[in-house]
């Protein structure tokens, strides 16, 4: 069986409870970031999507409260684009509690992990349902509401 997911507009949002916590998934493949959002619009948390790192700041810039940033941290987006890294610093400026998981699929280095904002979590790609699941649910209970 082949699932076929739609990319969703950028900085939609869905929730079925109001005082949900409130996931901002940033991966520049659409049917990566659709899988995403389907996984963890599953365990009903309610999702902000951007394609890129500009897109993830003007949703970070808005008034809603972001709990956790999932992250790619490669992010091409033209020649001033910055990368996953650099968002989620940006984000923790913004948001001083903001939690934070990265992924990739290039690997984890220890050069990449001097970067990481603290107490962040990685999940490389490919992730399995179970694994984002686990990952996402464990830093929301990490999560201070």
């Amino acid at each position: 069986m082949v699932a076929v997911f739609k990319a969703k507009g950028v900085g939609r949002m869905k929730s079925k409870h109001a005082k949900s916590t409130t996931v901002l998934v940033v991966e520049d493949e659409p049917t990566v970031r659709a899988l995403a959002e389907s996984i963890i619009e599953a365990l009903d948390y309610m999702i902000l999507s951007a394609a890129n790192a500009r897109e993830a700041i003007a949703l970070l810039e808005q008034d809603e409260p972001i709990d956790i940033l999932f992250t790619d941290i490669n992010l091409p987006d033209g020649p001033d684009a910055i990368d996953g890294l650099e968002l989620a610093r940006k984000g923790v400026e913004l948001f001083p509690n903001l939690r934070v998981i990265y992924t990739t699929g290039h690997g984890q280095t220890d050069g990449m992990t001097a970067l990481f904002v603290e107490d962040a979590t990685f999940l490389p790609k490919p992730y399995t349902v179970k694994q984002l699941t686990e990952a996402v649910q464990a830093t929301a209970a990490d999560h201070p509401m």
